[in-house]
């Protein structure tokens, strides 16, 4: 077999046959090669790796989005190297200041604000980008998500038709989160269109995807009698007030309602059952990753931003 053919193997595997590629893998397995990837990255310009920014993994609608990526991703011959930014764009930008001093083919972010020097390094670069979750008409590079302004007002439209009129949002503080606070504007022109008073606002400092921080849901009762349904940032947040209403005695949702944004399993598995917001998380992934593979092949993209929906799920909660 001909250095060529190897090379192509390791290199280019869509460019042999399958019996081949096994065959070169089985034998390199054997020999315990490992391919240096900086040698083959110099030889190439390319290093078939994409930079990954979410703020956690610890919330699974994260780690769909990256699964979504990976799905596409991978089949195509690329790696995922994954970062956290912990909902600061500060850390965001040390995260792609590194994934661009390993030369990364492209990177994907998590929300449309950005650092002025990130957004700069990104600029100089050239290196694709892609911007996730949040639908930005008018992105850095390129743009995949759902409007969390429409989902918002959605969320409180279906509240206000069920008869809820003193509403509360429950953010966290100390985050560089846009979608939190477009949730919460959507949340204001629902009220504002139907003429009653904004939304009292509260901030807990729990992380977002813990589920820790439900309690707020007894202060915001004692503090405003007057609340009837209680609208949470998230999703697991809003589960654990589900939980702390059950240990208060507040009937849910006769006596305050309780809705979120995003939707797991547990959404489904506590009684009664999380009235939320579901977007479609993997698919904004899978998007992402085929935006950034296009570029990739020289390609434009049809358009640079794409919009996908959300849905209502009505459950038991509200």
């Amino acid at each position: 077999m001909s250095a060529v053919t190897v090379s192509r193997c390791i290199s280019n595997p869509d460019r042999v046959s399958r019996k081949t590629r096994e065959h070169v893998l089985t034998i390199a397995a054997e020999l315990g090669y490992i391919p240096n990837r900086q040698a083959s990255s110099l030889a190439s310009a390319r290093t078939r790796v994409i930079g990954v920014v979410v703020p956690t993994s610890a919330n699974p609608i994260h780690s769909m989005v990256m699964q979504g990526a990976a799905d596409v991703l991978e089949p195509a011959g690329y790696q995922i190297l994954l970062g956290h930014s912990h909902f600061s764009v500060e850390a965001e930008c040390e995260l792609v200041r590194t994934f661009l001093g390993h030369r990364v083919d492209g990177i994907l972010l998590t929300g449309k604000d950005h650092s002025p020097d990130c957004v700069d390094l990104l600029r100089r670069s050239g290196t694709p980008v892609v911007e996730m979750f949040d639908y930005n008409p008018e992105p850095l590079d390129m743009s995949v998500g759902s409007s969390n302004v429409d989902a918002g007002a959605a969320l409180g439209r279906y509240l206000i038709g069920r008869g809820r009129r003193h509403l509360a949002f429950v953010g966290h503080v100390g985050l560089d989160d846009s979608r939190m606070a477009d949730r919460l504007a959507g949340l204001h022109l629902a009220t504002e269109e139907a003429g009653l008073d904004a939304p009292v606002v509260y901030d807990i400092t729990a992380t977002p995807g813990t589920g820790q921080g439900g309690e707020i849901i007894g202060t915001i009762i004692r503090e405003h009698p007057q609340t009837d349904a209680v609208v949470f940032a998230g999703h697991y947040v809003a589960v654990g007030a589900i939980r702390h209403a059950f240990d208060l005695h507040l009937n849910v949702p006769g006596r305050v309602a309780i809705a979120g944004f995003g939707d797991s399993i547990v959404s489904g598995w506590i009684r009664p059952g999380l009235t939320t917001i579901r977007f479609p998380v993997r698919e904004t992934g899978m998007e992402a990753g085929r935006m950034l593979l296009a570029r990739l092949a020289g390609k434009t993209p049809s358009g640079r931003a794409t919009r996908l929906g959300f849905e209502i799920i009505s459950r038991e909660s509200a």
